[in-house]
Parts: C-alpha cells; structure tokens; sequence
C-alpha cells in the first residue's frame, strides 16, 4: 500500500489527512511528488498554474473563473479534483441516473457567494438534465438573478436570489418526468436532502456524512493510482461559462 504526502495549510484538510492515515500522510510544502490543497479563494487559477513538482491537486470551493483561465488550465497535465460542497460528488452520483423532461433549481444566499452560488446552482441544472447546457436568456436584477437553459429539449430555469448581509445559503434542484427528484442543500446542515418519488412511491436517499475534504482527497488519490483526468475542471468550466465570467 502506498501511502501519499499531501501538503496544505487548510486546517479541515489537515484534519482529512489524519484522518486518513495509513493512507495519507502530512507533507512538506518544498515535498516533491504529492498531493497539494489550493484554496479557492481569488485567483486560484494562477496558484494552480504555478504549482511544480506536484502528482494532483484538490482545489477548494473555487470562485468563477473567466473562459481565458480555464482554456489555460487544460493543459495541465496532473489529475485535479474540485471540490464543490453544495455539488459533492458522492451526492451526484446518486441522481445520473434521472430521466428529466424539466428542471428547477432555486438558490438563495448572501451577496458575498452570489456568483458562486448561482454557478453551482447552473451544475445541479446540469447534472439533473444529463449533460452540458445552452443558455437561452439571462435575466438580473439588483436581487436575483434568473437563467433560462436547455439541452436537448429539456428546460432548465435556473433561480438565485440575494438575501441579506448575512452568511449561508439555501438551494433546491427538482428534475420533473417519470421520476421526481429533489435536492436541498443548506449551508447550516451537514448532509445533502436527496428524495426521489415515483409509480413506486417516495424514497428519501441515504445521506452522505463523510466531509468533504475527505471525499476529495479519496478521489484524487484514486485518480492518481489509476492514472486518469477527472473531468471536475471541464464541468467547472462549464458552469463559469454559463455565467460568462470575464
């Protein structure tokens, strides 16, 4: 078993790192060959860009990117995982499944995550229709924010509202066909809500409560023990653009 160094100076990923002993273990900045934490705050892409003598990296709760910087980080050429709390991947994988013929998702939070909130929320459209979306109208007003979206026929209607100057927020995804399913985050709660209901009845999907430092840093390392490209960065870019961060 191989046991891989990681470095970053984030308190909750240090906590994962020991957390997952014998698996991980805690490494020196100027370490050769490990995995890296870059936190997202700012222009994490410059950070990412800039980074040498690394195996994978984990970027944490990344800020909107503009199209120019991710055509850049393309190139990379080491797996990167991003990490999205209100779009966790463990969560996602547990609705890829859905059939949707229209989608809802309403978002509502504080100024200081609106773009970022808004971006994750386009993702949920996106994971809930299946695929890349196409933006078809973009309303914005001084307190919300209202996208019209489709792919392939399926409408998605994308909400985000500014609440006060407060911290946390709130978001709801619902995918309507043959199967309902719905998706409430909430900043305050440490799990994410998943309810399916059909023909069958009404089931409410067991949550998921490992962190989600720990979530990233397994998948990064299987990433790298399996030598492949997670495609969080092509999905991240994905919703940056539907936001058309400059």
């Amino acid at each position: 078993m191989t046991v891989m160094g990681v470095w970053t100076d984030l308190a909750a990923y240090r906590a994962a790192v020991a957390e997952l002993a014998p698996l991980m273990r805690s490494a020196d900045a100027d370490e050769p060959g490990i995995l890296r934490v870059v936190d997202g705050r700012g222009a994490w892409w410059d950070r990412l860009e800039r980074l040498t003598d690394t195996v994978g990296v984990v970027v944490d709760e990344p800020q909107p990117a503009p199209a120019s910087a991710h055509e850049r980080l393309r190139a990379l050429g080491i797996p990167v995982v991003v990490a999205r709390r209100r779009l966790r991947a463990d969560v996602v994988a547990t609705v890829v499944s859905v059939t949707a013929a229209h989608v809802v998702v309403d978002a509502w939070g504080a100024p200081a995550e609106a773009a970022t909130l808004l971006r994750d929320a386009v993702g949920w459209g996106r994971v809930l229709a299946g695929g890349p979306l196409a933006r078809v109208a973009h309303v914005a007003t001084p307190t919300a924010d209202t996208l019209a979206l489709t792919r392939d026929g399926v409408g998605v209607s994308v909400t985000r509202a500014r609440g006060g100057a407060g911290v946390g927020d709130a978001l709801t995804a619902v995918a309507l066909g043959p199967r309902r399913v719905e998706v409430r985050t909430d900043s305050a709660a440490a799990t994410i809500h998943v309810e399916i209901a059909d023909a069958e009845g009404r089931r409410i999907a067991a949550p998921r409560r490992e962190a989600a430092e720990r979530v990233a840093l397994r998948r990064l390392r299987d990433a790298v023990h399996a030598g492949m490209r997670p495609g969080d960065l092509d999905e991240l870019a994905h919703d940056d653009g539907i936001l058309g961060v400059e």
